[in-house]
């Protein structure tokens, strides 16, 4: 299992469980017609993934919407104790260097990925099958 699997497992894969993990992204069913593909991507320098870009795909008509999703926006710039290089903090990101991939200088908690995880929820749910309840309350399905 690459890095970029093992994290959007811990993303993704407690709110969607059967979303299926393909390389450095995952796809999950939101409707009959429409899938979301979430990736780790880069936002300019090479081998640096500082955010989850989600793409909305219809089966009919292809693409219809993407949001790029930056680490330092949900989480914010995270001390790194006892290191002299950080001491403003970093922005969170994964980087690939001499074919490894991993957290560069923090690593995030169980609470920064319950973020990330109710940010990329928020977000898809607003491309799911909605149905009316008796009550005509509207309620979302998967």
């Amino acid at each position: 299992m690459t890095f970029f699997e093992q994290e959007l497992r811990k993303i993704v894969g407690a709110e969607y469980p059967d979303a299926a993990f393909v390389g450095r992204a995952c796809y999950v069913r939101l409707s009959d017609m429409n899938r979301a593909k979430i990736q780790f991507t880069t936002c300019g320098t090479a081998d640096h993934y500082e955010a989850l870009q989600m793409t909305i795909l219809n089966r009919s008509d292809g693409q219809i919407d993407t949001l790029r999703l930056r680490f330092k926006d949900v989480l914010g710039t995270k001390p790194v104790p006892n290191n002299p290089n950080f001491r403003n903090g970093i922005d969170p990101h994964a980087w690939t260097y001499n074919g490894k991939t991993e957290w560069y200088g923090y690593h995030p908690n169980s609470r920064d990925y319950q973020k990330l995880t109710d940010a990329v929820s928020e977000y898809l749910e607003v491309f799911q099958e909605q149905t009316q309840t008796a009550d005509q309350q509207w309620q979302q399905t998967m």
